[in-house]
């Protein structure tokens, strides 16, 4: 059966998706950048959903995405170091991922077993409805299969093509994406570093973060 389709601009149908997510469906949206598929992180078989739709290697974490740039010290533990605040005050909402130690509610399924989490705050609405209206912060990956997207972003099309059998509900956004790559990943563990580069720059970055690793 295919997702069914719902409208960003479609409050009562963000508001049952989120109902739904909570309940164990897998849901796609678009993010400040990719389409991506989000579920409740705190049922294993809805993660491993996740896994199952993009084929994804075990070994590699889902993100977590929170309603409010505040809320990663739920589920992150502050770094040595590191002024947290200040680089979510410039940087949130926006593509810019966060690796820092998990707290331990974090299911270890989330993480692949790993004792960190990637947290970011979007500014995509959806998402943030997605997450307040079900009240968690949501697990989630990029909504194409493993392997396949080397270059470019997910748009609505490619999402749909890869995991619109498998998917309960697609929100198609108005818009597409303003970037053209995926979001940065910084790890703010040990030495700052970049993991992974997206269209914020690590110039941008340096100044928040001394001895960032380029």
């Amino acid at each position: 059966m295919s997702a069914e389709i719902i409208d960003e601009t479609d409050g009562d149908g963000i508001r049952r998706a989120a109902d739904a997510l909570r309940a164990g469906a897998v849901v796609a949206a678009q993010t400040d950048t990719n389409y991506g598929i989000f579920c409740n992180p705190f049922l294993e078989r809805s993660c491993e959903r996740l896994y199952d739709m993009k084929r994804r290697d075990g070994s590699k974490p889902l993100t977590l995405f929170v309603s409010s740039p505040s809320d990663w010290v739920r589920w992150a533990r502050r770094p040595a170091g590191v002024d947290v605040e200040a680089l979510v005050e410039r940087f949130w909402p926006g593509p810019l991922n966060l690796v820092m130690r998990k707290r331990e509610l974090v299911p270890d399924w989330v993480t692949s077993g790993k004792d960190t989490v990637s947290v970011v705050h979007n500014a995509s609405r959806t998402l943030n409805q997605l997450s307040l209206y079900s009240g968690l912060a949501i697990a989630a990956t990029s909504a194409n299969i493993s392997g396949t997207m080397d270059e470019g972003l997910v748009t609505f099309d490619i999402a749909y093509e890869h995991i619109g059998e498998r998917c309960d509900i697609i929100v198609r956004a108005g818009a597409p994406s303003k970037f053209t790559r995926s979001s940065t990943i910084v790890s703010l563990l040990d030495t700052p570093a970049i993991v992974r580069q997206g269209d914020l720059a690590a110039a941008d970055i340096a100044p928040y973060l001394p001895g960032l690793e380029r």
